[in-house]
């Protein structure tokens, strides 16, 4: 029986760990190895910007305007690690690459549709921390596109990069702070604001999700099988 219960205690602790995932991929189209990375500050014109975030109900509307880039700046340390990343402004243009580096350097731009902090406080309670209303949630739409391409003759500058024959990955992120309640941990807040930790646990999926192999596995340090 203890055994059991140990089993159960477990799993859902597993269970409970705070995570993004993706949970809906609409474009895929096998790029990779870009030679650089540009982002811009992710719209928040149409966010769910709910739940308890540092400043109060007063300072909320600044939180939510700023919420875009602070994910952007998350992004750009994740990407890092793939080619190197730089946040543009929403009227920076990316400069045109040259023929021979074309379909070589990325745009990422998309929105944050929800960003729900939770409540520290309800997380630090017996079984509260476990509820609906406890939880951080997450939704945030990535789409990215290639910066050159195919372009048709009307197109004068960069500036029409982003239609739909330039996309080259597009999905939707999902997660939070799931059952982690009051235990806090590199992934999840506890007691405290959420939005910084479900932002790097969404910008590390991102680069995860488009690496081909982040972990390394299968990598020997012997060439000897044994």
């Amino acid at each position: 029986m203890k055994y059991l219960i140990l089993a159960l205690s477990s799993s859902m602790l597993l269970a409970g760990c705070a995570s993004v995932k993706v949970a809906d991929t609409q474009v895929a189209t096998g790029a990779a190895n870009p030679r650089s990375i540009y982002i811009r500050p992710f719209d928040v014109s149409a966010t769910q910007y709910v739940g308890e975030h540092r400043g109060g109900p007063g300072e909320r509307p600044i939180r939510q305007s700023l919420a875009g880039r602070n994910f952007a700046e998350s992004l750009k340390e994740e990407m890092e690690k793939l080619a190197p990343a730089m946040v543009v402004e929403r009227d920076e243009v990316p400069p045109r690459p040259d023929a021979d580096t074309n379909g070589k350097h990325w745009l990422v731009d998309g929105t944050l549709d929800v960003v729900n902090n939770g409540s520290g406080f309800s997380r630090g309670m017996p079984l509260f921390g476990v509820l609906g209303g406890a939880r951080s949630k997450l939704l945030v739409h990535v789409r990215i596109r290639e910066i050159g391409g195919t372009h048709s003759s009307d197109d004068k500058d960069a500036s029409t990069l982003g239609r739909r024959g330039n996309v080259i990955y597009e999905f939707d992120l999902k997660g939070g702070s799931a059952l982690s309640a009051h235990r806090g941990s590199i992934y999840a807040p506890g007691l405290g604001e959420a939005e910084p930790f479900d932002f790097k646990n969404a910008a590390e999926r991102v680069m995860m999700a488009l690496s081909t192999d982040p972990h390394r596995h299968g990598v020997r340090t012997s060439p000897v099988i044994r």
